[in-house]
């Protein structure tokens, strides 16, 4: 490609516009399913969290065995492509269960989204990293930001529009919204198609045989049958997620007995990052569960006193400011830079996790200041999300991409989506441990109920993310030595090579 060494190939900026289509179809989507199970659909607020967690998981922990197939078998580009042709699908049969409110046929439609996330959330890294070459490393890490800024741009967008919506559109009219954007994406896809295959693997540009298509499309049978089973039995289904989220990470295990030596020490400093990463997500995991409830049954519907909000609307905060804060952020880094300061990705997390201990603290501390109409001020969550959103901000993407600087190329695409395996394993974990503060269905919120449910488990989880500042400050030096042990020994392979080339 010539491009592959600007700041911005041409490919990388429709990969971007992509992932601003998909992050208002995919999280516009997400931000009224709360809602709707629980008025809707009549859930209980139990059974609600655990749906939005499960729903949140599934995509992310299938996304490892996703990855593996766009590694061996259909190759990245392929894996997108057919992914969103499937979220397509599932966006518009969710409009039409949402107008009958056909339970059985809205499970079926989330499972063809969870299937869709599953199959296509690692390849479009692969695909971005392959858009730049390899003497510009720096610029795909400066491209992998902008990406996760403009996906929040989307979020945002369709996170405070959608629920106004609903009184114009209802549910479904929004779900087929979000269906029109996805179908947008398949455009880019058909215009740009050879030169996206350029920058898949190599067996995007090779035919895949009947066999491998047919073990394919039974493979996926399974897999969205098991998909529905677990948003149809959430009890069972929690075990299986935790069961393949860890057999993933078991499998990545095997493979370093496999790798080189050098990649040995640089794929261990990979499993104690997503150690590190199933703790911060979990925090991640509480916005869409047990924060998000809270605002529901607690939030005002005015922000700043003059701009209108819904309550499912809080969740695009975190959008909002991940897109604000995100240029910020960029100049901090290069003034660090400039510096000589270079703090070390496992050190970004532990800044995170200071700033998640000040957000929950924060949410904590919010139950003190109820008004007169029952209801806190949207304020409140406004700022607690700049917190938590500067967390996630400060490590946005950058464990994926450590992840794929740091494992052998053959496994990049399995390996990214060892990141949503974190994702998925803290989302569900996020999901069962928020339900601890699920009342029944028309609870009278009095001050006691507020103090003793809420701010409790507010402040606990404040608690554990500053217990993890240090644990990860500490684990951040283990990383390094493992990192720097396997530079050290790829060196020494490179120059065993060039004096045997140099013999021969």
């Amino acid at each position: 490609m010539q491009d592959a060494n600007t700041r911005f190939p041409f490919i990388a900026r429709v990969l971007i516009l992509r992932q601003f289509l998909w992050g208002a179809a995919f999280y516009g989507t997400y931000v009224l399913l709360t809602k709707f199970f629980l008025v809707e659909l009549n859930y209980s607020e139990a059974d609600t969290i655990m749906m939005m967690g499960a729903f949140g998981a599934v995509g992310p922990v299938f996304s490892a065995v996703g990855g593996f197939v766009a590694d061996r078998y259909i190759g990245s580009f392929r894996a997108v492509y057919i992914g969103y042709t499937v979220y397509t699908i599932g966006f518009f049969t969710l409009g039409i269960g949402a107008s009958s409110l056909n339970v059985p046929l809205s499970i079926f439609a989330i499972a063809l989204i969870g299937y869709a996330r599953g199959l296509s959330a690692t390849s479009p890294t692969v695909l971005l990293g392959n858009s730049y070459s390899e003497t510009n490393r720096e610029s795909f890490q400066q491209g992998l930001t902008v990406n996760y800024s403009i996906n929040n741009l989307g979020s945002f967008s369709s996170k405070y529009l959608f629920p106004f919506l609903i009184a114009f559109l209802a549910y479904s009219g929004n779900f087929y919204i979000a269906s029109g954007l996805m179908s947008i994406t398949l455009v880019l896809f058909v215009l740009f198609r050879d030169r996206l295959v350029a920058v898949g693997n190599d067996i995007d540009r090779r035919p895949v045989s009947l066999k491998i298509w047919a073990g394919f499309i039974v493979g996926s049978a399974l897999m969205l049958g098991l998909v529905f089973w677990v948003f149809s039995n959430l009890d069972a289904g929690k075990y299986l997620l935790y069961a393949l989220g860890f057999g993933a990470i078991g499998y990545f295990v095997f493979e370093i007995t496999r790798a080189t030596k050098a990649f040995q020490y640089k794929m261990m400093a990979v499993l104690i990052m997503i150690f590190i990463m199933i703790v911060f997500y979990f925090y991640y995991g509480q916005m869409l569960t047990s924060m998000n409830i809270y605002a529901i049954n607690l939030m005002g519907d005015s922000l700043l006193g003059f701009i209108p909000i819904r309550p499912e609307s809080n969740a695009a905060f975190n959008p909002l400011w991940c897109f604000v804060l995100g240029g910020p952020v960029i100049f901090v880094y290069g003034w660090l830079e400039r510096k000589g300061i270079s703090p070390s990705i496992p050190t970004k997390f532990s800044a995170a996790f200071l700033f998640s201990a000040i957000a929950f603290s924060l949410l904590g501390l919010s139950t003190n200041f109820v008004g007169e109409s029952g209801k806190i001020s949207a304020d409140w969550i406004l700022w607690v999300h700049f917190f938590q959103s500067l967390a996630e901000l400060i490590v946005g993407a950058l464990g994926a991409g450590f992840i794929f600087e740091m494992v052998p190329r053959y496994l990049s695409a399995f390996s990214i989506g060892l990141r949503s395996v974190a994702l998925s394993l803290s989302g569900i974990l996020a999901a069962v441990i928020s339900t601890r503060i699920a009342l029944p269905k028309d609870q009278v919120l009095t001050p006691e109920i507020i103090e003793n449910v809420y701010a409790s488990y507010f402040f606990n989880l404040a608690i554990l993310a500053l217990v993890m500042v240090f644990v990860t400050l500490a684990l951040s030096k283990v990383i390094a030595k493992l990192v720097r042990k396997g530079e050290q020994l790829e060196q020494q392979e490179n120059q065993s090579d060039e004096s045997l080339t140099v013999q021969h």
